[in-house]
C-alpha cells in the first residue's frame, strides 16, 4: 500500500510540472508521501520509497528526454531518459533519508515541519556544479500563478518550494490531528503569498525609457540546418527584413544561428556571405547565437554585431552535461552522446547598445537563477536568451523550458527576450506576464517595445539569502537536537 501512495504522490507532482495548467496539484500532491514517511520506516524502507518517489516523479514529467532527435539510437534515447531520471531522483533520496534520520530526535508532530527546510536546502545545494540542475524544482510548478510567484523577488524560487511543501505538511497535520487552529494556520499560509504578491505587484518598477526590439523565430529543422547552412541564413535574413528596421534598435536570432566561420579571432569575416554583409551594412544591432572559436577552443556563444563589426562575444558557462560538455571519464566508459564538446566560458561579458547594458545568455542558462542575477547586479537593464529547443519537436519540453524564464523576469524585474529556433520565442515583462509569444514549430517575428529598468531587487542584490537561512536553521536544529539526545541518554 505504501508503494501505491508513493507512486500516486509522485505522479501528481509530476503532472503539476507539465504545461497543462495543473500546478495547483502540487499544493497537496506530497500528502501521500508525507503520510508514508511519518510512519516508523527503517532506513532500507526509506531508501526504497524515496528512490521510488524520485524516479517516478522525474520520469512522469521529463519523459520527453526519450524524444531527442539528436540521438539516433532509440535504445540510447530511452536509456538516457531512464538514467537522467535515476540521477535526478537522488534529490529525493537525500531529502527523505535526511528527514528519516533527523525526525528521530523529535517526539511531537512538529517534526513534519522540518520537511520545507530540507526540501529548500537540498534543491538549493543541488543547483551548483556541472551537474547542478534546477529544472526539477517544485517552484516551477507555480509559473501559472503569478500573484504568489511575486515573492521570489525576495526569496528566490526556493521560497515557492518552501510554501508548496509547507502547505502539504499542514494539510497532513490537519488530517493527522484535526483542530480549528490548524485550519486557520492552513488558510493563513495559503493566502499569505497571494496577499504579499499583490502588494509587491503594486510597487513593481516601470520606466518611460524603451527599446524597440525584433525577435526572429526561423523554425529551421535541425536536419535542414545541418544540410544547408546558407539556406538557414537566408531564412533568418528574410524574416529580419520583411518589416522595416528603421525604428528597430535590436534584432535577435536564436542559438547557433551562424557558424564560427563568421568570426575570425574576434573579427567579422567579410568573405563568408555577401547577403550577410548587405544585411549588416544598415548598421543594425544584431544578437545571434554562434559556434565561436578562441585559442583552438570551441564555444557555444552569443554575439553582438553593430553593423559589420563584432562588438561583444559571450561564451556559455552552464553547459548541458554529457551533451555540450562531457568529462573524460565518460569517454572511457563509452557514454558520450557525441552531439558537441564545447569549452566552458569564464567571463560574464556584458553587451551594450547606446550605453544601455544587457546580457545575452544561451539556452539552458535561463533555468538557473544565479547567473542571470549576477549579470543584472552588474548593470544589465534587460535580459536576452538565445535558444535552440529543436531537439524536441513536440510538447512538453519546449513549453517547460520557455516558462522557466518567467521567474528570471520576476526575480530581477527585467524584461526577458527569448529567441528560440523552433519555439517558443517570447517577450516577458518585469512582473512575469508573457506579453507576446510565437507558437511552437512556426516561423515568425515578434516586434516589441521593452522597458529599460535600472533599479535592483532584493534578490538581485543579495541572492539566495532565504535558502542559505533555511540551511543554517536546519543545521542548528540538527545540532541542538543531537546534543539534547546525548544529554538525555547520558
Amino acid at each position: 500500500m505504501h508503494s501505491i501512495f508513493i507512486i500516486i504522490s509522485a505522479l501528481l507532482t509530476g503532472i503539476s510540472q507539465q504545461p497543462w495548467g495543473y500546478g495547483f496539484l502540487c499544493w497537496f500532491s506530497l500528502f501521500p508521501v508525507i503520510y508514508v514517511f511519518d510512519t516508523n520506516l527503517k532506513y532500507k524502507e526509506s531508501l526504497k520509497y524515496s528512490f521510488l518517489f524520485g524516479f517516478t516523479y522525474h520520469i512522469s514529467f521529463m519523459y520527453w528526454l526519450s524524444g531527442n532527435i539528436g540521438i539516433d539510437s532509440i535504445a540510447l534515447k530511452y536509456f538516457t531518459a531512464l538514467l537522467v531520471s535515476l540521477f535526478l531522483g537522488l534529490n529525493y533520496i537525500i531529502i527523505f533519508t535526511t528527514f528519516t534520520f533527523v525526525k528521530k530526535y523529535f517526539t511531537n508532530s512538529y517534526k513534519m515541519y522540518l520537511l520545507p527546510f530540507i526540501f529548500v536546502s537540498i534543491e538549493y545545494l543541488r543547483s551548483f556544479g556541472l551537474y547542478g540542475f534546477t529544472w526539477n524544482s517544485l517552484s516551477y510548478s507555480q509559473t501559472d500563478f503569478l500573484v504568489p510567484s511575486q515573492i521570489i523577488e525576495y526569496t528566490g524560487i526556493y521560497g515557492l518550494t518552501f510554501w508548496v511543501v509547507t502547505l502539504n505538511v499542514i494539510i497532513y497535520d490537519v488530517y493527522n490531528s484535526f483542530s480549528k487552529n490548524k485550519i486557520y494556520s492552513l488558510f493563513i499560509i495559503f493566502v499569505l503569498p497571494w496577499i504579499i504578491g499583490a502588494l509587491i505587484k503594486s510597487n513593481i518598477p516601470y520606466s518611460e525609457s524603451t527599446l524597440r526590439t525584433k525577435i526572429i523565430q526561423p523554425n529551421i529543422h535541425l536536419n535542414d540546418r545541418r544540410q544547408n547552412i546558407n539556406k538557414s541564413l537566408d531564412s533568418l535574413i528574410h524574416l529580419s527584413t520583411i518589416t522595416n528596421n528603421d525604428s528597430i534598435d535590436l534584432i535577435i536570432w536564436p542559438e547557433t544561428s551562424i557558424s564560427s566561420l563568421f568570426s575570425i579571432n574576434g573579427k567579422y569575416n567579410y568573405n563568408k556571405s555577401k547577403k550577410m554583409n548587405q544585411f549588416l551594412s544598415d548598421n543594425i544591432n544584431l544578437v545571434s547565437g554562434i559556434e565561436s572559436r578562441e585559442n583552438n577552443e570551441r564555444y557555444n556563444s552569443s554575439i553582438l554585431f553593430y553593423g559589420d563589426s563584432i562588438a561583444s562575444i559571450y561564451n556559455k558557462q552552464r553547459l548541458v552535461p554529457n551533451v555540450e560538455y562531457t568529462p573524460k571519464i565518460f569517454d572511457k566508459i563509452g557514454y558520450n552522446l557525441g552531439i558537441a564538446n564545447f569549452g566552458i566560458g569564464n567571463e560574464r561579458t556584458m553587451f551594450n547598445i547606446d550605453e544601455i547594458k544587457f546580457s545575452s545568455m544561451v539556452c539552458l542558462e535561463s533555468i538557473f537563477p544565479n547567473p542571470t542575477r549576477l549579470f543584472v547586479n552588474e548593470g544589465a537593464s534587460f535580459l536576452v536568451y538565445v535558444v535552440n529547443d529543436g531537439w524536441y519537436t513536440s510538447a512538453p519540453e519546449p513549453q517547460q523550458h520557455a516558462k522557466r524564464c518567467i521567474y528570471r523576469a520576476i526575480e530581477n524585474r527585467r524584461y526577458v527576450l527569448r529567441s528560440a529556433n523552433t519555439g517558443i520565442s517570447m517577450v516577458v515583462n518585469q512582473n512575469g506576464n508573457i506579453v507576446n509569444q510565437l507558437q511552437l514549430n512556426k516561423s515568425g517575428i515578434i516586434t516589441s517595445n521593452i522597458e529599460i529598468i535600472s533599479s535592483k531587487t532584493f534578490y538581485t542584490k543579495y541572492g539566495d539569502v532565504f535558502s542559505i537561512l533555511n540551511l543554517i536553521i536546519l543545521l542548528i536544529i540538527a545540532i541542538f537536537n543531537h546534543r539534547k539526545q546525548k544529554l538525555i541518554n547520558g
